[in-house]
């Protein structure tokens, strides 16, 4: 006696169903191995600082939340001696390996340097530098702080007015002469 083997086919729909699951899975292993397996630590998660700040040169500065748990406030003055200006980031909620403060021109296309601050005893996070030679022409600055922890990259903005710098017309005053060697380009 001949043993018959049935054969069994599936339906068309049912191994419609397997390749589009098959696919999706394949797409969602892709995803994640891009995600955690690329290097992510230079794409920072930005943002807004809290309402109703206006001035970065009180005592309290202006502050953001950084997510859940996390938090900074900015504050911006003056040099004692007024020949630079000297800013400060209280970071609460996460332990900085690194905090940078770069200052754009909100106006214009200007690029200050990026200021690594350095750890106080207190806790807090202290830069000093300037504006940049070639950005007398500006008046209206944005700064961009940046948090770096052990697995992101995130910040918040301020914005202020060298005007309410007191001695910020006086050293540009000064630099008068270096800004002649500047390159302009317009936007």
């Amino acid at each position: 006696m001949l043993a018959h083997e049935e054969e069994t086919h599936r339906p068309r729909m049912l191994n419609l169903l397997i390749g589009v699951t098959l696919a999706t899975i394949v797409i969602a292993l892709w995803y994640l191995l891009d995600y955690y397996l690329r290097e992510t630590t230079h794409e920072v998660t930005w943002y807004p600082p809290a309402q109703g700040c206006e001035r970065l040169d009180t005592v309290a500065g202006c502050s953001a939340g950084l997510g859940v748990g996390a938090a900074l406030s900015f504050s911006l003055r003056e040099a004692d001696d007024a020949s630079s200006l000297v800013f400060e980031v209280n970071v609460s909620g996460v332990e900085p390996e690194a905090v940078d403060v770069e200052f754009i021109g909100r106006d214009a296309n200007v690029h200050s340097q990026r200021f690594a601050l350095s750890r106080q005893d207190d806790g807090s996070y202290v830069g000093y530098g300037d504006l940049g030679v070639c950005s007398d022409h500006i008046d209206v600055w944005r700064a961009q702080v940046s948090v770096q922890s052990e697995s992101w990259w995130r910040g918040s903005w301020f914005d202020f007015d060298t005007d309410s710098l007191t001695h910020a017309r006086e050293r540009r005053e000064a630099r008068q002469g270096e800004t002649a060697r500047c390159l302009w380009i317009a936007d």
